[in-house]
């Protein structure tokens, strides 16, 4: 009688443990994403310049190579619904009507013309973030970047 209670209770006490354990796992990786969300929602609602659009890069930049991101033939990280990360900038520049118009880039077009060409040109222009998605575990995935003036 007194064996049963004692495997009773010691199947309580190791079911009690992995609960435990699982519940500081999921709050380790909740924060963990909060963590990486609050370094570009900073930057949301703000004006920003090229600095602040070469920090967003290359950040974003930085989470794909340490995650180990594949890319596709033309050199653009595939995005995947874990921890990829996508930065499109929307610039202006005008057609051959004079018109103004919006052309998107993807990050890696502007890190193959290279980046500190961006900065030399874009510097102090203004940007705007219009767009922040997130993938099913809440991770910010795309961050869409629009320039708001010639």
């Amino acid at each position: 009688m007194k064996k049963n209670i004692l495997y009773i209770l010691l199947a309580l006490i190791i079911i009690i443990v992995i609960v435990v354990i699982n519940i500081s796992n999921v709050k380790i990786k909740q924060n963990t994403i909060e963590k990486f969300n609050s370094e570009f929602e900073k930057y949301k609602d703000k004006t920003l310049y090229g600095a602040d659009i070469l920090s967003i890069i290359n950040k974003a930049i930085d989470n794909n190579k340490e995650y180990s991101i594949q890319k596709d033939e033309k050199g653009n990280y595939i995005a995947n619904d874990e921890n990829s990360l996508k930065v499109e900038l929307i610039l202006l520049t005008l057609d051959d009507k004079g018109e103004e118009k919006e052309v998107t880039y993807p990050m890696e077009t502007l890190e193959k013309a290279g980046l500190e060409e961006f900065i030399s040109s874009f510097s102090l222009t203004e940007f705007k973030i219009t767009n922040i998605e997130q993938n099913s575990l809440h991770r910010i995935s795309k961050i869409t970047v629009k320039q708001l003036e010639m």
